[in-house]
């Protein structure tokens, strides 16, 4: 009797899903905590006194006083645990009505890379963000491509959308445009997404770009001090403190260097050590090859997505505006991936949910309505 772990049962998804996040903290504090420091560990005193000192709220404040507020209940790793359980509810709520429509391989290579579990599965900024993020994207995919009708978890939507302001503003215009194409997805459907072509989409997008490069440059010295100052002022978060994964010796003296560094740092940056890195630390060698097992899915999620854009007029007006805003957030914000490659593989983290999980989610909606529309019983394997 063949036994396989890419089973359709529903509940089956569930207790696996759970297992892989359990897993992943027990991962985190046992092992992976005794290379690294591990995220905003949750320390009762530290808090107290960090707390003492700010008037407003930040999002370390806002990341301590969560686990605070649950380590007198759950104490130790069992507060990030019982987060990383629901993490893994959110994605079972998302994915359990199309699951059978995916490449389990796929689904489960995206549900299983290391540091993902990681970082879902341990006190961080990082891992509030990837429940919130979940929450919005479950939301964005019912919405669109399912039922029309809003609920109560509209309420945890608007929550969770407050929480990614917070804690990360600078991904947060990736996840208000998945929101607001879902809330307004009946109207968009009626009025607009039958109308534009693949042309009209760039030129609007051209016209959008060139419009924002003129106000700049008409308004503040953007293209020159403001970069400049932007790029050492997150060169010096990095460097001021002492990390063996701190790069060096990147020149910035003006925005062609921020242009030109783009092509090799926004790569890097996802993928994390360099070979040359990875060979001198040869603990990093597993890590660069995850990484380049990430970036090549990413790449043939957003080229499976380009493809369906191109074939499907109605659903250009989810996956056109987002790959837009995708690509524009992430060249405004490389620096961060760059300086540091550990926390580089820490940050990407937060975008794991839109940019693996928000694509799988469309392609397979796109796949079940096609097979319900057609009445085809028998699912093919998708490769």
């Amino acid at each position: 009797m063949k036994i396989s772990i890419f089973g359709n049962s529903s509940l089956g998804l569930l207790s696996r899903l759970v297992a892989a996040h359990i897993f992943g903290t027990l991962f985190a504090y046992l092992v992976y905590a005794r290379f690294t420091q591990l995220g905003d560990v949750y320390d009762p005193e530290f808090y107290e006194v960090f707390a003492e000192g700010i008037d407003s709220l930040t999002s370390t404040l806002f990341t301590y006083g969560f686990y605070h507020a649950l380590g007198p209940f759950l104490p130790g790793f069992l507060a990030p645990m019982a987060v990383g359980i629901f993490i893994a509810i959110v994605t079972w709520l998302a994915f359990k009505d199309v699951y059978k429509y995916l490449s389990r391989k796929l689904f489960w290579t995206c549900n299983l890379f290391p540091h993902f579990l990681v970082w879902s599965g341990s006190s961080s900024k990082e891992q509030l963000v990837i429940l919130s993020a979940l929450i919005i994207i479950n939301f964005a995919a019912k919405r669109s491509f399912a039922t029309k009708n809003l609920n109560i978890s509209f309420i945890f939507v608007i929550f969770a959308m407050w929480v990614i302001y917070l804690i990360r503003p600078n991904y947060f215009v990736i996840y208000f445009v998945i929101f607001a194409t879902a809330l307004l997805s009946p109207w968009i459907n009626k009025f607009v997404s039958r109308q534009l072509s693949v042309g009209v989409w760039v030129f609007i997008f051209s016209l959008l770009t060139f419009g924002v490069l003129v106000y700049l440059s008409f308004t503040s010295k953007f293209f020159s001090e403001d970069v400049v100052d932007f790029m050492m002022r997150v060169q010096h978060s990095f460097h001021a403190y002492e990390a063996g994964s701190n790069r060096y010796g990147i020149q910035w003296n003006d925005i062609y260097d921020f242009l030109y560094n783009s092509i090799w740092a926004i790569p890097q940056g996802f993928i994390g050590p360099t070979l040359i890195e990875s060979l001198s630390k040869p603990i990093q060698f597993p890590v660069f090859l995850e990484g380049l097992l990430f970036i090549t899915i990413l790449g043939y999620l957003f080229f499976k997505l380009l493809q369906l854009a191109f074939k499907n007029r109605v659903l250009r007006v989810y996956i056109l505006p987002y790959i837009f805003v995708c690509f524009i957030i992430i060249f405004m914000s490389y620096p961060y991936l760059m300086f540091n490659y550990g926390s580089a593989l820490r940050y990407k983290q937060s975008m794991h949910p839109t940019l693996i999980f928000y694509p799988l989610l469309i392609l397979a909606y796109y796949r079940a309505n096609h097979f319900v529309k057609n009445k085809i019983k028998k699912i093919p394997d998708e490769h």
